[in-house]
Parts: structure tokens; sequence; C-alpha cells
């Protein structure tokens, strides 16, 4: 790489931002929020605010330890030995749930590719997908029958050939940079707020990424149910509804009872908050 990002922007104060920016985004259909649990009788505001809160030193060391300069290929392989203590860090503080496996990884390797490159948030996931090289391959790594640390996104692969986050991050995050963030950009452009915003990018991923949290629990069915009221809520106009807050609500309850949790979505959301935020500072 030939120059590294400016010091005033500090990715990772972005990317720990961000990860309370998504939680607190409400009515997210099936997700917690600031106004219920969502699809998750184990988590809440508070459980999530405070796992936001421990990562966010292990952000900090992600952004520390990346070097600016040298092959893209090699930055997995310093910054991962950072995410699995932030993973542990996370368990310890939430009692064993996952609040954010999914966001240490996506906002700890663009935190790494934001670090080594000038560029904004297209440039910024060129350098992810260069970082990611090769990750799908380690789930064709078959676990021990005794394995309890099988992932809900080996499962999937395993069961539906899903490449789940790995597949997005080998391939720069197509669900984010073709889909959610020009659907965000869109709203602000017809006058919306940046909550509005965040919510028509959450949408959209709904329509487009293969979460394999909603995988583990519904199958097949429950991404096809997933895909169809999402895809129905934008052509019908979205975040520009009037009525756009109340069919979210509503679709949050029918989430509920069909036990549909997207949180591969709200993990893709995080990223793209922090990618326009990366934006807007660097603009």
């Amino acid at each position: 790489m030939t120059q590294a990002l400016p010091v005033q922007i500090r990715p990772a104060s972005l990317a720990a931002r961000s990860m309370v920016e998504e939680v607190l985004l409400s009515p997210k259909p099936g997700l917690v929020d600031a106004l219920d649990n969502g699809a998750h009788p184990d988590m809440d505001l508070s459980l999530f605010l405070a796992s936001a809160e421990t990562v966010r030193p292990y952000l900090e060391e992600i952004e520390r330890v990346t070097p600016s300069e040298g092959d893209s290929r090699s930055i997995l392989e310093v910054i991962r030995p950072v995410g699995i203590l932030a993973e542990q860090a996370m368990f310890k503080a939430t009692g064993g749930v996952n609040t954010h496996k999914g966001q240490i990884f996506s906002l700890g390797i663009c935190t790494a590719a934001a670090k080594r490159t000038p560029g904004g948030a297209l440039c910024v996931l060129d350098e992810a997908s260069r970082i990611c090289s090769g990750i799908s391959g380690e789930l064709h790594i078959s676990p021990g029958p005794a394995d309890e640390s099988v992932s809900n996104g080996q499962k999937a692969f395993q069961k539906y050939g899903s490449t789940g986050i790995r597949g997005e991050a080998e391939r720069g995050f197509p669900s984010v940079r073709c889909h959610a963030l020009p659907a965000y950009r869109r709203i602000l452009a017809c006058g919306g707020n940046r909550e509005e915003a965040a919510l028509e990018a959450l949408m959209t991923l709904m329509t487009v990424a293969e979460d394999s949290n909603v995988l583990h629990r519904r199958g097949m069915e429950g991404l096809a149910i997933l895909r169809s009221l999402a895809g129905e809520f934008l052509l019908s106009g979205g975040m520009l509804r009037k009525d756009a807050f109340s069919c979210l609500k509503e679709m949050n309850s029918l989430f509920i009872r069909e036990n549909i949790s997207p949180g591969g979505c709200a993990d893709l959301l995080a990223l793209t908050l922090f990618l326009a935020a990366l934006e807007d500072d660097h603009g």
C-alpha cells in the first residue's frame, strides 16, 4: 500500500460506534433493539451495550497491530489472534451469549483494511477482499463429531452450501457494496434521516444476504420468509412509506412468532454504518 489512512480518522472508534448504533436502531424485526428483545429471550439491549464496550479495545488493538505496508494476504494472521481474544472477552462479559461474534469478524477485517487504504468505502472493501482471499476454504475443513465450537456459519455450509460471512468477506462484502450502501444513500438523497436510511439498508440486506442465523433457526423456509417480507416492504416504498415504522413493528411480531432473527443482516448493517461513517469523516 502507498499511504495509510490519516491519523485523525480512527477506524476502530468508528467501528465501535457502529456497533452501538446498530443495536440502538429501532424497530428492527426479529432483532434486539431499544424497543424489545426481538426473537431473543436470552438477550437484551443492556447485554449488547456491555458487549460492545468489551469489544471496543480489541478493535483498537486490531488497528494498532495492522501494518500499513506489506502483502494484504499476511494481515489475517496478524489480526486473527486479537479477534479470538475479543470473542473470548465477549463470551465472558455476556455469560456465554453470542452478541457480536459476526461483527468482531467483519468490523475487525474492515478496521484493518481502513488503516491500510486512504480511499473511501469501496477501497476499504477491496482491501478487505484481498485480506480474506481464500478464507471460504476453511469451511471445507470438517470438524470432529464432538467439536462444540462449530459456528452457525459452518453448520449452514455443511447443510446448505452457504459460505455466509466468509464468502461475503472474500468477495468484498457484495451485499453491503452493491445493496446496503446504495440503499442507505438513496434514502438520504430522498430527504430521509440516518435512522430511516439505516433501516432501509437493513431491510435491503434481508433480501440478499445468506443469513446463517436464520438458516440455523428456521432453515431455507425461514430465509424465504425473511426475503419475501423484506422484499414486499421495499417494493411498497420501504422507509419512504408514511406507515413504515408501524409496518416494521408488525413484521417484528411475525418474526418473533416464527423464531426468525436476521443476526447476520444486523452484522452487515453495522459494517454498512461503519463504512458510511468512514466516508463522512473522509469527505
